[in-house]
């Protein structure tokens, strides 16, 4: 009986000291695997946390960047804005001699008006006081530009260069050489003649049938019959050569005038 008992207690602890054993046993690989888990819990979370260091330092270097190119910016921007200070500055100057260039055009247009006025006076009197050649065509001109200077659509420059073309064209008459047909009064009939122009020197005429010939006295003012056994050859060929049906090489006489003694 008592050996029945002993064997009992010590199975029982037999029992009881395996039942230690393995839990003992099984605490340890418990607290590994968490320590294991738990390493790798804190390396996920440490690259967890690089990557989000990896994008602050990416999105900070881009701040960087974005930050040089806003300064280069900046600095282009001071220099142009100096380049456009500068330009306003000449441009105010501009303006400032504009404004004055103005006010002198204004006064020298009241000067031009009168002098234009006195102008066309004065060719008009010239041109009745000249050789009759072209008078027709000549005085047509004239009122064109007088009509000019009343027409509120033409501005100053303009009546400027068309008296100033007129006067041009005058001043080319005197170095015209030419023949132009009319009709004028020879000995008291309405005659067609063919007019010759040696510049402002000399206006002749001849009817187209060569019978007649003559040339304007500047004296009396006006158109004269010349001998025609002097001058009746002469001035047919320089009718000729005028309209180039005749070479000029030949030495012609013919009623000028000696020049005049100032």
């Amino acid at each position: 009986m008592i050996k029945h008992r002993v064997r009992t207690f010590v199975l029982s602890a037999f029992v009881a000291a395996g039942s230690l054993s393995l839990g003992t046993a099984a605490m340890g690989q418990t607290t590994l695997d968490e320590v294991l888990q738990e390493g790798i819990s804190t390396n996920v979370l440490a690259q967890e946390s690089q990557e989000r260091i990896n994008e602050i330092v990416g999105d900070t270097d881009k701040l960087i960047d974005q930050y040089k190119n806003v300064l280069k910016t900046v600095d282009g921007l001071k220099v142009y804005n100096a380049q456009m200070e500068r330009s306003i500055e000449r441009q105010m100057q501009a303006m400032e001699e504009l404004t004055e260039n103005i006010k002198n055009v204004t006064d020298v247009k009241r000067q031009v008006e009168p002098l234009l006025v006195r102008m066309i006076d004065g060719l008009e009197q010239f041109i009745r006081n000249d050789l009759p050649f072209q008078l027709e065509e000549r005085l047509a001109g004239l009122d064109r530009v007088e009509d000019l200077m009343t027409n509120p659509d033409v501005d100053s420059s303009e009546r400027f260069r068309s008296v100033f073309e007129l006067y041009q064209i005058e001043n080319d008459y005197g170095r015209v050489f030419q023949s132009y047909q009319q009709t004028m009064d020879v000995n008291g009939q309405e005659r067609i003649v063919d007019m010759l122009m040696v510049g402002r020197v000399a206006l002749l005429y001849q009817t187209t049938d060569g019978t007649v010939s003559g040339a304007y006295n500047k004296e009396t003012k006006q158109f004269e019959v010349v001998d025609e056994a002097t001058y009746r050859k002469s001035i047919t060929s320089a009718i000729r050569v005028a309209n180039a049906q005749e070479a000029a090489d030949k030495i012609l006489i013919l009623p000028i005038s000696a020049p005049e003694r100032m």
